[in-house]
C-alpha cells in the first residue's frame, strides 16, 4: 500500500500548494497530535468506476478559515473565511479524488464522484490509529488523509 499512500500524499501535496497556496510535508510522528486533544474537522468523498472507494481527510481548526483565505483571496481572520471554510475543505478533497484517481488508475477509467460531506468526531478516532493513514504538516496544521479502495 506504500505506492498508494504515495500517491496520495503527492497528490495531496500539488493540489493544496496549486489551489490553495498551502504547502505540505511529510509530519513528523513524534508532531502528531493526541487524539483526544486534536480539535479537528473532517470532509470524505466517495468514488466508484474502476474502483471504488472514500477519502477521508481532517485537519486541525483553523486550517479550513486558512484555505478559504487562500482560495478566495480574502483575510484569514475574517468572518467569511470562517463561514466558507467547510466550503474550501469540500472543494479541496474533490480536486484531490479527482487528481488522485487519475493519477492511481490513468486517464481511461470512467469514475463517478459522490458529494463532499462533513465526518462526525467518530470516524476520526478510527482514522486516526488506521494502518494506512497519511500524515502531513501544512502551514504548522496536522493533516490526517485515509483512502480505502476496493478494486472491482
Amino acid at each position: 500500500m506504500a505506492a498508494t499512500k504515495d500517491i496520495l500524499a503527492q497528490t495531496v501535496s500539488r493540489i493544496f500548494g496549486e489551489a490553495a497556496f498551502i504547502f505540505t510535508d511529510a509530519l513528523d510522528e513524534k508532531a502528531k497530535p493526541l487524539v483526544e486533544n486534536w480539535d479537528a474537522e473532517g470532509v470524505s468523498l466517495n468514488f466508484t468506476g474502476k474502483a471504488s472507494g472514500e477519502l477521508r481527510m481532517w485537519v486541525g481548526s483553523g486550517f479550513a478559515r486558512l484555505a478559504a483565505a487562500n482560495m478566495l483571496g480574502i483575510d484569514a481572520p475574517s468572518e467569511e473565511a470562517r463561514q466558507k471554510g467547510l466550503d474550501a475543505l469540500k472543494e479541496l478533497i474533490n480536486m484531490v479524488v479527482g487528481n488522485y484517481i487519475t493519477a492511481a488508475f490513468g486517464d481511461s477509467p470512467v469514475f463517478d464522484l459522490g458529494l463532499p460531506k462533513k465526518l462526525s468526531l467518530d470516524q476520526m478516532t478510527t482514522d486516526f490509529v488506521h494502518p494506512d493513514a497519511v500524515w502531513l504538516e501544512a502551514e504548522g496544521n496536522p493533516l490526517l488523509l485515509v483512502i480505502e479502495t476496493q478494486h472491482l
